[in-house]
């Protein structure tokens, strides 16, 4: 092999053994080992890189009586429109200390976006539908991922660059802002997929947007 095309090849196979050895499965359950859908793991790294902002705004939709999606992860400073889907009219609130506001009885789509300039979690209401529930979780690090149905995702940064990493799920039984520390070491001597586990309340628990509320604060 021609000693360029070798240097090449050589390069290319260090570049994607990197890649790999950078990623880290992991596999999100609660205290009955069940999958969590729709936790959040937030990673804060060793080098600090600037959050991008969307251009335009991200969707917060609403269908069949309810919010689409249940949840959705948003950098500071971005924008959020709430079109309604529906063929009947929405009232959405929320009283949470990160973005208090209200968009009063209204079908179609609201005139103007929504700004979340503050991180934490918002939880979202319906004044006219009670069980109408969903969360924004607004954040100021560059790296969020989210479990999908079968709690599984996929970290796509290198262990030794991982300064912090928390754990969320609007179920927790701490609390729906509470963000559970991530033992880093877990994550740093993997082999193959991470197991984490976070205590949460039944489905039930939380069935209404006044449930959720009481915790939220």
């Amino acid at each position: 092999m021609p000693a360029l095309l070798k240097h090449s090849f050589l390069a290319s196979t260090l570049l994607f053994s990197f890649h790999v050895s950078a990623a880290i499965s992991l596999l999100i359950t609660d205290q009955n080992n069940q999958a969590l859908e729709h936790a959040i793991i937030e990673i804060e790294t060793l080098d600090a890189v600037q959050t991008n902002i969307p251009d335009t705004p991200l969707v917060m939709d609403q269908i069949d009586k309810a919010f689409s999606p249940h949840v959705l992860t948003v950098p500071a400073t971005s924008y959020v429109i709430f079109p309604n889907s529906d063929d009947i009219r929405h009232h959405v609130y929320s009283f949470s200390k990160a973005k208090p506001f209200e968009l009063k009885l209204y079908a179609g789509q609201p005139k103007s976006p929504i700004m979340f300039e503050n991180t934490g979690v918002v939880v979202l209401g319906c004044n006219i539908h009670d069980a109408m529930v969903g969360y924004i979780y607004v954040y100021n690090n560059s790296h969020v991922y989210m479990s999908n149905a079968k709690g599984e995702t996929t970290i796509d940064i290198a262990p030794s660059n991982i300064k912090n990493a928390w754990l969320w799920h609007p179920r927790n039984n701490n609390g729906v802002k509470h963000k559970q520390v991530i033992n880093l070491a877990e994550l740093k001597q993997a082999k193959a997929t991470v197991t984490l586990t976070l205590p949460v309340a039944p489905v039930k628990a939380t069935g209404s947007f006044q449930d959720v509320f009481k915790t939220a604060n």
